[in-house]
């Protein structure tokens, strides 16, 4: 019964560790994308955030990452 305990001790241990690190925040950058319009006109580059905020279209559509068809923001 005791090494059951143990086991079970052990595994809860590594699951806890595991969630930890999991939910650590990332320190890396942002990753970087060219921002096309509705006509295929890049517009800017820079991460999803600045493109957010820089949206020049309007709450349908905005920007398109050109690296990335299925990235798209809108206006906030």
């Amino acid at each position: 019964m005791t090494k059951m305990k143990f086991a079970f001790a052990a595994i809860a241990a590594l699951i806890g560790v595991g969630g930890a690190y999991a939910s650590k925040p990332s320190t890396k950058a942002a990753t970087v994308h060219s921002w096309k319009d509705i006509n295929g006109v890049i517009q800017m580059i820079g991460s999803t955030a600045e493109a957010e905020a820089g949206c020049p279209g309007n709450d349908v559509f905005c920007l398109r990452a050109a690296d990335s068809p299925s990235l798209i923001v809108k206006q906030l």
